[in-house]
């Protein structure tokens, strides 16, 4: 168990030195996501997520987000993924929406620690922003690379009933390179995510909790977003019709 613990210390301490500092203005958000895998075969799957992104009081949405990606089974416990993702986000200052494309590889690693299931995820993403308020359309281009640390920890002593409940401990970090046209700012933001939720039969998460996100833009102060986020997590195997 103290393996587990350190993976988490890791991510929160992190988190705590990246928000101590300089932070200024900050504002409320709820976010609403749909996370699934697909599998379709006993060494291949499809991911595919949702997510929508609005203010305090979802008037609007600021950031609509569509991924999807192949991934390769390599062990029960690995797997690796190639995708695509298409961003459409709302800028304050252009009062205007603007898209970005990303290609996307990762490899994730499930661990677990008795009842407690951790997950690490590292994701290098090429990205292509628009440049908000162009005519025609022109794209700034660059790098990032982000660790994904996630664990979950049951909240229910005996025999996992059907529907079981869980308190989950989420962060994930953010870091620029070669990007200077898009940000020069090597760490480029940070999400803490604090949830509880409920299993169902293994297949279905339905989970609600708070995010703290520290962003570090290209221009202008540091940003604290406090985020309320919901979110539906499917698991759905479809290898054995096809067998």
């Amino acid at each position: 168990m103290k393996y587990c613990c350190l993976p988490i210390a890791f991510t929160i301490l992190c988190a705590g030195k990246i928000a101590a500092q300089t932070t200024q203005p900050s504002n409320y958000n709820n976010w609403f996501t749909y996370f699934a895998q697909y599998k379709l075969h006993q060494n291949w799957a499809v991911h595919l997520d949702l997510q929508f992104r609005a203010d305090d009081k979802v008037q609007r949405i600021n950031q609509s987000l569509l991924r999807a990606g192949v991934q390769y089974l390599i062990r029960p416990d690995l797997n690796a993924t190639l995708g695509y993702a298409y961003i459409n986000t709302f800028s304050e200052g252009a009062s205007a929406y603007f898209t970005e494309h990303r290609i996307w590889q990762q490899l994730l690693y499930n661990q677990a620690f008795g009842k407690v299931n951790m997950t690490h995820r590292l994701r290098l993403e090429q990205r292509w922003v628009e440049i908000a308020g162009s005519e025609p359309d022109e794209y700034h281009s660059g790098h990032r690379l982000r660790y994904f640390n996630r664990t979950i920890f049951p909240l229910h002593r005996k025999e996992r009933p059907k529907a079981a409940p869980y308190f989950a401990l989420q962060n994930e970090i953010f870091f620029n390179f070669a990007s200077p046209d898009i940000n020069r700012n090597v760490p480029d933001q940070n999400r803490l995510l604090l949830a509880v939720g409920i299993l169902h039969q293994k297949q279905t998460r339905l989970e609600i909790g708070y995010m703290n996100q520290w962003l570090n833009p290209a221009s202008g102060d540091n940003t604290t977003k406090h985020i309320l986020h919901f979110s539906v997590l499917q698991v759905l195997d479809f290898s054995a019709a096809g067998s």
